[in-house]
């Protein structure tokens, strides 16, 4: 179960007018159709996230999208779709954590610390700062970034 105050805003919340065959299977179909046409890995799986406190707690399905060779690495999409009257709303939220986006956010932030220290403390800081982010890679980072940029498109390309 995932938690609302997780769920990141990865793109605005998209309308539709007579939107009663707008359901979470309709949207997964139409998003793995688009990843398999782009030839972009993406796999799903049913979760729920959790708003509210306990007595007015609120439990809302949802799908999660993820890299199948990243799960555990690279940011998942939250799916939810709402029905009110004639109108649905599908929301798109990322959570999670990325391993290469936080070394690299580790890295710069000790970068940053380290200037106007003495030499003693640099030496330091450089050493403990190789040791937390042993396996960054820009390349890596770079490839994660891009498909980011693909979801964006898939999203773009099926909710709109």
């Amino acid at each position: 179960m995932i938690k609302i105050d997780e769920l990141r805003e990865f793109r605005p919340t998209y309308k539709y007018d007579n939107g009663s065959g707008i359901t979470l299977d309709a949207v997964k179909e139409a998003l793995s159709a688009e990843a398999e046409k782009n030839g972009i890995p993406v796999a799903f799986y049913a979760d729920q996230v959790k708003s509210g406190g306990m007595f007015n707690k609120k439990i809302e399905d949802c799908i999660v999208m993820y890299h199948p060779e990243h799960r555990n690495d690279y940011f998942l999409f939250c799916i939810r779709v709402q029905q009110e009257g004639n109108l649905a709303f599908v929301a798109v939220n990322d959570f999670g954590a990325s391993k290469q986006m936080d070394k690299f956010a580790r890295a710069e932030y000790a970068k940053q610390d380290r200037r106007g220290k003495d030499m003693s403390y640099k030496i330091g800081s450089m050493i403990g700062s190789g040791i937390r982010n042993i396996g960054k890679s820009k390349q890596k980072l770079e490839a994660e970034q891009n498909y980011y940029d693909a979801v964006q498109y898939i999203l773009d390309q099926v909710i709109s």
